[in-house]
């Protein structure tokens, strides 16, 4: 083949097999893909299809980025289409099916890939690639909704938590202004970095994880990094630029030591670099401080002028949040009220016998909050 556009997919050693009609490596590499990634029963249109969707080349490049695509560059991917479309689709000999388990992508992902398999023609498979790109991009972020990053690498993280704000009872103030700044974020209009402090087990993750859920099909994605990773972030969004989602970059549990110097990387990162920041990136951080930054008496020994520039550093941080929302633990009611709500929902009545069963665990463990309220049903439901 003489390919302009996808030519790197020529590369591929189940694709050169395809062509050279050499089975016994293109059986190796077809029941590689489709025991790990294989989603319909047509391996081979299929395989040629992700390779298609995940092929990062100057087309890809443009369309994820939501830049114009000129008559002739389109005029070549069509002409690359249809010698693909005749040389690899249309005289896929060898049907395997896989054994069918689950492979952890995101279902948007799947689905596209279903329909760029099911093409008929040339025409079909090139605009399902198109839509393809310009919906979920290439490559790995198109494969899933929740990443982590090290400092290093982004890996996807197959079956993410499903956690919604059904499991949050109350907190409704929390929820509106987080979504509707959420919202606002996927929308692409001005959304602000978020800061979710408060006492543990009241929902502040929880909270995070039900935002990706909820709008995880209008493209939202969010990527779990560590405190280590945060002097990488400008190269991370760097990376994340180019992609058609909105990211959420999520430092779960955050705190500093005054000689930890991450926050002034995390400072820089949010509000103060030059280089205007990526408008598909946010940081959602979750504390249990509400000034990040640990600070002692000692550190407020010295003049007056020394004390009031050692409180701006330790303020400078948590004021980069453009929105702080506290989580409050529930007080007996409150945490009575979860219990029921949460009981409820699983079709079981509150009696006064089960209230006291409620109180004696959060007694025995953890103390009073929507964690502690949640693990007392699930051990109540295990026990009917």
């Amino acid at each position: 083949m003489e390919l302009f556009v996808f030519n790197d997919i020529e590369k591929d050693e189940t694709v050169r097999a395809i062509l050279e009609k050499d089975n016994l490596p293109l059986l190796r590499g077809i029941v590689r893909f489709a025991e790990t990634e294989g989603v319909t029963d047509d391996s081979i249109k299929e395989y040629v299809a992700s390779k298609l969707a995940n092929d990062d080349n100057v087309l890809s490049a443009l369309v994820k980025a939501g830049k114009k695509i000129g008559n002739d560059l389109y005029r070549l991917a069509m002409l690359d289409i249809d010698v693909i479309y005749k040389r690899l689709f249309a005289k896929a000999a060898i049907k395997y099916t896989p054994s069918g388990n689950d492979t952890g992508f995101y279902e948007g992902y799947i689905n596209s890939i279903k329909t760029i398999t099911a093409s008929k023609n040339a025409e079909e498979l090139l605009g399902g690639i198109v839509e393809h790109y310009r919906t979920l991009g290439c490559g790995l972020p198109a494969k899933y909704i929740a990443f982590r990053f090290d400092g290093n690498a982004l890996t996807g993280i197959p079956d993410s938590d499903k956690s919604t704000f059904d499991e949050l009872v109350g907190m409704d103030h929390q929820k509106k202004v987080l979504i509707d700044n959420t919202q606002a974020f996927v929308d692409g209009k001005f959304a602000n970095n978020v800061l979710l402090f408060g006492d543990r087990g009241t929902g502040k993750s929880t909270s995070v994880k039900a935002l990706l859920n909820m709008f995880a099909p209008q493209g939202l994605r969010v990527v779990e990094l560590p405190k280590s990773a945060i002097t990488k972030i400008p190269e991370l969004t760097k990376e994340l630029e180019a992609s058609p989602h909105k990211y959420i970059l999520f430092l779960d549990d955050l705190t500093f030591e005054k000689h930890e110097t991450e926050y002034r990387a995390l400072k820089i990162a949010m509000e103060g670099q030059l280089q205007a920041n990526a408008g598909n990136v946010l940081v959602y951080a979750t504390s249990n401080r509400r000034h990040l930054i640990r600070e002692t008496w000692a550190d407020r020994q010295g003049d007056e002028v020394h004390v009031n520039d050692n409180k701006q550093e330790m303020l400078s941080l948590s004021e980069r949040f453009g929105i702080s929302l506290f989580f409050p633990s529930p007080d007996a009611k409150e945490y009575k009220n979860i219990v029921r709500v949460l009981l409820e929902r699983r079709g079981i009545e509150m009696t006064d016998e089960i209230e006291k069963e409620a109180v004696r665990w959060q007694m025995r463990y953890g103390g009073k909050s929507g964690r502690c309220a949640k693990q007392f049903v699930a051990d109540f439901m295990h026990r009917q």
